[in-house]
């Protein structure tokens, strides 16, 4: 998850103003895992994942983007 935070980050992250914190792509990720961590185990399950997934509005957009692409 990391590895595909850092690689958006530096697509994205050139473009904008102020430029992004170097430690931006880890906050970003464990402040993601942090969410999907529904009860607070250290580990992300599958339907933890989808449930997440479902739930939240800005995923669901984000998802709807590539249905298009695809």
């Amino acid at each position: 998850m990391l590895a595909i935070m850092k690689s958006i980050y530096d697509m994205m992250g050139r473009y904008t103003y102020p430029m992004l914190r170097e430690d931006a792509p880890i906050e970003h990720v464990e402040r993601f895992f942090q969410k999907m961590d529904r009860n607070h185990d250290g580990v992300v399950t599958i339907d933890e994942f989808l449930e997440t997934c479902q739930k939240d509005e800005n995923i669901m957009k984000s998802m709807q983007l590539f249905e298009n692409v695809i």
